[in-house]
């Protein structure tokens, strides 16, 4: 399975120029898999805090009466961070360079997400 989940992975890489990584994260905020390609990001700790908020984002979409939260988008300096659902208990985590075509990141995260979905 883990084989399967980097191909997952390098599925979206292989179609955007400016990634600084992607993983598959487990709603308490654990890594399951991930690739980097820049050594500073620090995805695990990223992750963590992320499970933390989304947590609390989804219980205000839902509060709204906006139902699931599927997607949201973050542009920081220091680059753009998509996050993706993947059904309940997993979420799809692409950190993009500052600048970075984030409709093609949303597109193909969204994309992998519910093949994703699908499998776990």
């Amino acid at each position: 399975m883990m084989i399967e989940l980097v191909h997952s992975l390098r599925r979206v890489c292989n179609h955007l120029d400016d990634v600084r990584g992607i993983a598959l994260v487990g709603a308490d905020g654990l890594i399951v898999e991930e690739i980097k390609q820049d050594p500073l990001l620090d995805l695990a700790a990223l992750s963590a805090e992320l499970s933390v908020m989304l947590k609390s984002l989804g219980d205000t979409v839902r509060a709204g009466s906006l139902g699931r939260m599927d997607n949201f988008q973050v542009e920081t300096s220091g680059g753009v961070l998509i996050v993706s659902g993947v059904g309940t208990d997993y979420f799809l985590m692409l950190v993009l360079r500052p600048g970075g075509n984030s409709g093609r990141g949303r597109f193909y995260a969204q994309l992998e997400a519910e093949r994703l979905a699908g499998e776990l």
